[in-house]
C-alpha cells in the first residue's frame, strides 16, 4: 500500500511544487516587508513625538521597545486570527 498522491506525481514533480511554494512564500515574505515598512513611514512623525515625550516623562528604551513589540504582536495577531476567520468562511 501506498498513498494516493505517490501514485499520481513523481518525485521530480513534488520537487517542482515545493520549489514554487518556497519562491511563492519568498515573494510573499517581500510584500509584507514592504507594506510594513510603508506603515512604518507614514506613522513614524506620530510615533516620534508620542516615543519623545514618553522617553520625557522617563520611561527607558527597554520599556519602549517592549511597548512597540506589544503592539506589534497584538496587531498581527488580530490580523492572524481575522486572516483564519476569512480563510475558514464558507
Amino acid at each position: 500500500m501506498q498513498p494516493l498522491l505517490n501514485s499520481f506525481t513523481g518525485p521530480q514533480l513534488r520537487q517542482t511544487v515545493y520549489a514554487m511554494l518556497g519562491a511563492v512564500l519568498l515573494v510573499l515574505l517581500i510584500a509584507c516587508v514592504n507594506v510594513n515598512e510603508h506603515a512604518v513611514r507614514a506613522a513614524l512623525p506620530l510615533r516620534a513625538k508620542e516615543l519623545a515625550i514618553r522617553g520625557a516623562l522617563g520611561a527607558t528604551r527597554w520599556r519602549l521597545v517592549r511597548q512597540m513589540m506589544t503592539e506589534s504582536f497584538l496587531l498581527a495577531s488580530m490580523g492572524a486570527i481575522v486572516g483564519v476567520f476569512f480563510a475558514e468562511w464558507p
